[in-house]
Formats: structure tokens, sequence, C-alpha cells
């Protein structure tokens, strides 16, 4: 009955937002832009996200953190704005803008009423492609980033992210924090800056993820005025490299000021594009959810080893890793915590799966991504990463490919990565370095 139940909630749920939601178009424009446009007429409102191929990915020892540093500067005036138009010249329609820099790429957003897109779009097109970089600017918003690192190596979250990444990624350049170091900020150019963002920032290394409250035709029109005359520019280039982690039993730890250990474990898993992504997806998230036994070990009983546990995937072109973090009081405890992880994985490998255990991740999925469409602000930020990585092919059928993993499937998947898992294990703790 409860079965019945959920599905009748979840088919009317989906019914309901189905009638706000329109099409969705995926086209490239004449100069090598790829344009996703999405339908909502939930709200009055319209996100334009426009995704670049350009993060610390991209970068090298030498100009490491110039992607962040840029995303800075292309707030500060093109040919034809100033620094308080661009930023200003959005809020005063009601508009909000805003970007972010990861490792794969950068984020440029603009939600706008929908009766003033247009005017968000002359703004956002210009920016990306005619920014000056002011050079009176230029040292002010250098010593921002310069400041903003000092205070995030305070910062233990981030003193933890970028230490597990430098273990796992030695060489490569995930290795790399993506705001770069101070030391290059302070002493790069404005024409270095002015370089990359020549190479990179070209149409065809760009794709416009546009959702909101418009109508198709029209948002085409739009889209080709402001985007579609741009030309095209050489494809930027990347250095090749080869992910090999240093998978094995030793545990490697890093002392740090701080009160509470992090602690990070990571699997490999396959490609987003191998056959057996999905049911690794579905596992994954099966280890996250309350009906894990990873959770019970780990933070159940009177004397839990650990505070909180969450597991999550890191889908990249060149690998997929699935990191289990962990926090813990207990920073003798770093050794047992890692091989009861490890333990629990491995039982994993025998277990039973059933249509339940399925049921548990795909619903939540389909629930959530109804959810988040009518969140204009965060829709295109949360599907950015995907798009630039995985393609809006693997995105649009993503929930699909979930459905369709069975039993055996998962199964499979466990025996084949966690029977005799590999891993690398990774501590911020308590103490001086």
């Amino acid at each position: 009955m409860i079965k019945s139940a959920i599905f009748i909630f979840l088919g009317l749920l989906v019914m309901a937002v189905s009638a706000l939601a329109g099409e969705t178009t995926f086209y490239t424009l004449g100069n090598g832009m790829k344009v996703i446009l999405k339908e909502n007429h939930a709200a009055p409102l319209v996100s334009s996200v426009i995704i670049v191929k350009a993060g610390s990915k991209f970068e090298n020892e030498q100009n490491n953190g110039f992607t962040h540093l840029l995303e800075h500067m292309l707030f500060n005036g093109t040919e034809t704005k100033t620094r308080k138009e661009i930023n200003e010249g959005v809020r005063d329609y009601g508009g909000y803008i805003n970007a972010f820099t990861r490792q794969e790429m950068t984020g440029y957003l603009v939600v706008m009423p929908s009766e003033f897109i247009e005017q968000g779009f002359d703004i956002q097109s210009d920016q990306l492609f005619n920014s000056i970089l002011p050079a009176d600017q230029f040292p002010k918003e250098r010593d921002i980033v310069a400041e903003e690192i000092k205070k995030d190596n305070d910062v233990v979250g981030y003193v933890a992210y970028d230490y597990f990444n430098a273990v796992k990624f030695e060489g490569t350049p995930y290795a790399r924090p993506v705001i770069g170091f101070e030391e290059t900020i302070r002493s790069v150019t404005r024409d270095e800056v002015m370089k990359y963002y020549r190479e990179y920032y070209v149409p065809n290394n760009m794709t416009a993820f546009i959702s909101g409250d418009f109508e198709t035709p029209e948002m085409k029109k739009l889209v080709a005025k402001y985007y579609g005359t741009i030309q095209r520019g050489p494809e930027p280039r990347l250095d090749e490299f080869a992910i090999s982690p240093p998978f094995g039993t030793k545990i490697n730890i890093k002392r740090f000021p701080t009160n509470v250990t992090y602690i990070d474990i990571s699997f490999p898993g396959p490609l987003y594009s191998d056959s057996g992504f999905f049911a690794y997806d579905v596992l994954s998230q099966y280890i996250d959810s309350d009906a894990s036994p990873l959770s019970d070990a780990l933070t159940g009983g009177d004397k839990p080893l650990a505070t909180s546990v969450s597991v999550a995937l890191d889908i990249q072109s060149e690998f997929t890793m699935m990191d289990i973090s962990i926090r813990t009081n207990n920073p003798d405890k770093i050794e047992e915590i890692v091989q009861k992880t490890v333990d629990v994985l491995k039982v994993t490998a025998g277990t039973e799966f059933s249509e339940a255990d399925i049921r548990r991740v795909v619903i939540p999925n389909k629930v959530n991504e109804i959810k988040l469409e009518e969140k204009l602000h965060y829709y295109g930020i949360m599907k950015a990463p995907y798009l630039a990585t995985c393609g809006y092919e693997f995105l649009e059928s993503y929930i699909d490919n979930l459905s369709k993993v069975k039993p055996g499937d998962i199964s499979a998947a466990a025996q084949k990565y966690f029977a005799e898992p590999q891993y690398i294990a990774s501590a911020l703790a308590p103490g001086k370095e």
C-alpha cells in the first residue's frame, strides 16, 4: 500500500510540474557555441548560465589561479560598460549576477525577470567577450584574490579538500587548488591574464544553458543576436596527463590546528561513458543512504567512531572516484575508521540487492530534480559541471539510465570494485605540521 502511494504521489508530482514545463532544445550555433534551452513556466524568470571550459585543470604551475582571477576581472568593465553598469545594470532590472570557478569549468550566471532577459543577455555577452580587464582595477582585484587565498588557508575545510586532492592527483592538474597560490597571484601581470582570456573565452569553448519562462522560437532569436555573431577562435589546448592515484593501505596524514579530524577515502569507479557507470552510481548512493551499514558502523553505538559520514562521486572526463568523507573527534581512531570503512565495503560485495534498494535511490533523484528545476538561481549552477564534463546527452538521460539499473547490475559492480577494493586514504588531523 505504501509502495503504491509513493508511486501515485510521484506520478502526480511529475504531471503537475510537466504542465508548467515546456520543451527542451539542444543545438549548436554556427560559431560552435552549444546551446540548451529548457522552458519552465512556473515563475516569470529566466536563468542564463554560460559554461566556459576554463578552470584550474587547464592551467599549469606557472599560471595556477589565473582562471579564478579572470572571473573576478570580468566584472570590472567592457569596451562599452563600466563595472557599475555591469553589476547594477542587472540589479536595476530586478536581476541577479554571479560567477563561480571549478577545476573543469567557469560559470557565469544571470537570472532576470522574463521581460528583461534581453537586457541580461546584453550585459552577459558583453562581459564574456568584450571585457578590457581595466588596468586601474587589476592591482585591486589581484590583492582581493590574494587575501582570499590567505583566508582560505585558515579554513580547515578548504585546507582538507586541497590536501586530499594533492595526495590523490599528485603530478596532475587536479592536484592544484582552484584559487591558486598567493605568490603566483601577486606576481601575475595583466597581459598574462589577458592572453589567457583571449585563448579560452571563445564561443566554441562555451555552452549556454538557459532555462525558465520563455518561448523557444523567440529565445533562439535572442541567443543568435547576442551570442551567434561572435567569431569562433582556435580550439584551446589542454596538455595531456594521466591519472594514476597512489592506491594502497598507507594513510596519508597532514597536521593542522583543528579540533575536528577530516578523513577522505577514495575508491576508483568506471568512467561516466562506461556501461557499468550507472550501476556504480546507484551503488554509491546506496552506500550513502540510511539503508547502508556504513553509517551505523561509523556513527552508531554508544561510542561512535565518527560524527558524520557522506559519500559522493567525483565525475571527471579522465576518472570517476567515489569519495567517502568522514569527520571525527577521535584523531587516534583514524586507522580504525579507515579499516572499518573498507571492511564494510567488502561486505557490500556479497550483498544481494533488491528492487527496493534501487527505488530508494531513483525516487529521491526524481523528486530532487523536480524541486531543483524550480530554483533557477541554483539549477544551472548545479548542472553546469555535468554539462562541462559529460555533455547534455548524459544529463538529459540521467534519471532514465538510473531507472534501468537492475539488482544484478549493482551486485556485479559491488563485486568488481569492493571484493578486493583499491583505495587511497588521507586525513587532516590536529597538531602542528
